[in-house]
């Protein structure tokens, strides 16, 4: 019975861990239907659960009360699907690029990003990622709310495919035990003022003058993930 009883937290965490497909899919069809809120809205729900699933399987071991079910396959197959899969279908669906490049570009985040997640020294001992880590769906994401020319997002998304061959890495931040409670808070606070922003510029136009400080917030708060990563290609944190 206690074993029995044991197994339910990690039973749960798995059913969590494929909630996030559930939200694969209805962004997909917010995708088909035009629907750009809703699509990042989904989106945003899926990537909450990949950011705590993690945790709680560890905490729970899934590994040992369910041996026979692979969690990192199981959130890699969905990853694949919300940060490069979904986010290619948004780049051809949402006009962020000219006419010309709405199949070329997707076409190659696809490929390079299908054998990246395959490559099995993806991520180090250290738990850090070696090169840009294909959040797809972050980049789009900067580039709704920064609202650039089409041709200037073909040179940030260019220079992002370029940084998948560059060995730097790219430290995730759930991981570093000594920033964890500050990256938590940051990180909910990016997402927060990312719904404001997007809420506003996409359906609610209810910030007004507002609308300039929060996206200054939005800033300071990513600057300090890139600033971390920028850090942690210096000082080792192997020992963590």
């Amino acid at each position: 019975m206690k074993s029995f009883q044991n197994k339910i937290p990690p039973f749960f965490v798995h059913l969590f861990t494929g909630s996030g497909i559930i939200f694969s899919f209805l962004a997909l069809v917010n995708v088909i239907e035009g629907n750009k809120l809703q699509t990042f809205m989904f989106l945003g729900i899926a990537l909450v659960i990949d950011i705590v699933d993690g945790t709680l399987a560890r905490k729970y071991k899934t590994e040992i009360f369910f041996p026979n079910i692979d969690g990192k396959t199981l959130d890699t197959i969905i990853d694949y699907i919300n940060y490069i899969f979904i986010p290619c279908i948004m780049l051809y669906k949402f006009n962020y690029l000219p006419q010309n490049f709405t199949i070329i570009l997707p076409i190659i985040i696809l490929c390079i990003s299908l054998y990246s997640y395959t490559n099995t020294k993806l991520m180090d001992s250290s738990f850090s990622y070696v090169g840009f880590p294909s959040i797809w769906n972050i980049v789009i994401l900067y580039l709704e709310i920064l609202s650039f020319d089409q041709f200037i997002n073909i040179l940030i998304i260019s220079f992002f495919i370029f940084l998948k061959f560059i060995p730097f890495k790219v430290f995730h931040p759930m991981r570093y035990k000594k920033l964890k409670k500050i990256n938590i808070l940051l990180l909910f606070g990016t997402l927060l003022t990312s719904s404001i922003l997007l809420l506003d510029k996409l359906e609610l136009k209810f910030l007004n003058d507002s609308y300039f400080y929060f996206l200054i917030l939005w800033i300071i708060f990513n600057s300090y993930f890139i600033l971390f990563v920028i850090f942690s290609n210096f000082f080792s944190y192997n020992d963590n």
